[in-house]
């Protein structure tokens, strides 16, 4: 008889874990367990919850239910000091390095190692040096820690991120896409590395979105999904088909349904060649009364289409051509041409949150209520009851602002202002992103009937079950190309268009 296999020690555990917010659960009864020198992988859409169990592992929220245990013991953070106290570190998914400062001060940052003299405190650089070289030497880096970060790759400043915790000798080290915007070369190599990572005995939970990182990174695999656990799967039961299959779940949206669109031939907007610094050789052509989806996950360059359009990024090669007339982009232009940008965060960059729901609507288009050079405020409140009106805006009067609105309405804001310019295409980046399923149908049959009345959509979602409800043609976005193009209504399309946002090979 074999000798029994020693289970590998827990680190961290989470048992039944929830967050509520407003009186709406986020995340429900999560039970999670990290061993040892294991990588455990957490994939799910966007929206599924990864986030916020992370930031309850962190100390960035408490829970609202359940409880967190470290080696057997339970923890309460109140805060990220008490979470990386404990032993938890987290390399989040933006670059966070100070340009001017070399790399052994980025690593220590906050954190700077002190020594006394004669009654006076000195930082001591020499001993951070030290450090900093010991672990760069164990990420297998040869970098002089004196190196200023503005001179150092996307790669190296990945690795700079991991070696500001690694100092710290965490028992558990939480990698958020620690790989998004890096080439295949400095992908692998950085997968490598976080692989050499586990003989430290240390507990590495890794959030992708690429399903072949999880197939070759992972020890496990757990999904998430509408702020549930779907499931855990060791590796040698993983597949890509089953990762994918588990973190769709069934069908969302059966209110609304996109009819053909068997018109739409005459091309609008043609993107040829296209690059910017995240776009690589990009084409695309959007037809007249399309509505054309571009699936993509975070950091793919999905947005970045919207962007280099309304002349937000600069083009370094390539050209875009509108309306059978070469187009040179810049807002202005954009505005003047016919072109509306519904864009992703809609507080940041769509709305000014103070103003009144009037002023919202009429901003873009301010010369269309002057008279003598004088707004009329007449008829600036004329345009906004009939928006109101027309889209349902749930509000107290066209004088609120807009802030007081529910996500939904805020949205609907923001759409009635393009109305009231009557645009030609309209550029919806994350159009839904954050509003409830009611507010969802209303807005998809707004964008249909857009469409029905000879306008063009590009609408950019990391969300497909959306873009399988609403649009004709889906492109998907990785890594800055254009990786395959699909018909939502085909056979298996739900299954084929996920592996492909998540860097699986596509059948030509």
């Amino acid at each position: 008889m074999g000798i029994p296999l020693e289970k590998p020690r827990v680190v961290l555990e989470t048992q039944e874990i929830g967050k509520e917010f407003n009186g709406v659960w986020v995340l429900q009864n999560i039970d999670f367990e990290l061993a040892a020198g294991e990588i455990h992988t957490l994939v799910g859409e966007n929206g599924a919850g990864k986030s916020t169990f992370i930031k309850l592992l962190s100390g960035v929220h408490a829970p609202s239910h359940g409880r967190i245990t470290m080696e057997g013991r339970p923890v309460a953070f109140s805060g990220v000091r008490d979470s990386e106290t404990a032993g938890v570190r987290t390399v989040h998914q933006e670059v966070n390095l100070v340009p001017f400062f070399n790399v052994y001060q980025n690593i220590f940052v906050g954190a700077e190692e002190r020594t006394r003299f004669a009654g006076v405190g000195f930082v001591n650089d020499r001993e951070m040096k030290k450090k900093a070289a010991r672990v760069l030497e164990q990420l297998g880096v040869d970098v002089p820690v004196t190196t200023p970060a503005y001179e150092l790759d996307a790669s190296l400043e990945r690795i700079v991120q991991i070696a500001k915790v690694l100092v710290h000798s965490p028992k558990v080290l939480i990698l958020d896409e620690p790989t998004t915007s890096l080439s295949e070369e400095k992908r692998k190599t950085l997968l490598q590395i976080i692989k050499g990572l586990k003989t430290t005995g240390m507990g590495i939970i890794f959030i992708t979105h690429n399903i072949e990182e999880v197939m070759e990174i992972s020890d496990r695999v757990t999904v998430f999904r509408d702020g549930a656990k779907i499931g855990t799967v060791e590796r040698a039961d993983a597949t890509p088909a089953k990762i994918v299959a588990m973190m769709l779940g069934h069908e969302s949206f059966t209110i609304y349904k996109r009819g053909d669109c068997s018109s739409c031939l005459d091309v609008d907007l043609e993107l040829k060649g296209v690059w910017t610094d995240t776009l690589k050789d990009l084409s695309l052509e959007l037809h007249r009364g399309e509505i054309l989806g571009i699936a993509g996950v975070v950091g793919a360059g999905k947005s970045e289409i919207a962007k280099a359009v309304f002349g937000l990024d600069r083009i370094r090669q390539g050209h875009i051509t509108l309306f059978d007339r070469k187009y040179e982009p810049s807002p202005e232009t954009a505005v003047s041409r016919g072109i509306a940008l519904v864009p992703e965060e809609r507080q940041a960059q769509g709305l000014i949150p103070n103003f009144s729901i009037m002023k919202n609507i009429t901003l873009t288009y301010l010369d269309r209520f002057a008279r003598g050079g004088m707004l009329d405020t007449g008829r600036e409140i004329e345009a906004a009851e009939k928006y109101i009106d027309l889209l349902s805006i749930k509000t107290s009067g066209y004088a609120q602002p807009v802030k007081y609105l529910s996500g939904g309405n805020q949205q609907k804001v923001v759409l009635s202002r393009w109305l009231n310019g009557d645009f030609r295409v309209g550029l919806f980046d994350e159009p839904t992103k954050g509003i409830d399923v009611k507010a969802k149908e209303d807005i998809y049959a707004l964008v249909d009937q857009l469409a029905r009345n000879g306008k063009s959509i590009l609408f950019l979602s990391s969300y497909l079950p959306e873009l399988l409800t609403i649009c004709d043609r889906i492109l998907v976005v990785h890594g800055g190309r254009i990786v395959g193009e699909f018909d939502p209504k085909s056979e298996n399309a739900r299954e084929s268009i996920m592996h492909a946002m998540l860097g699986g090979k596509v059948a030509q």
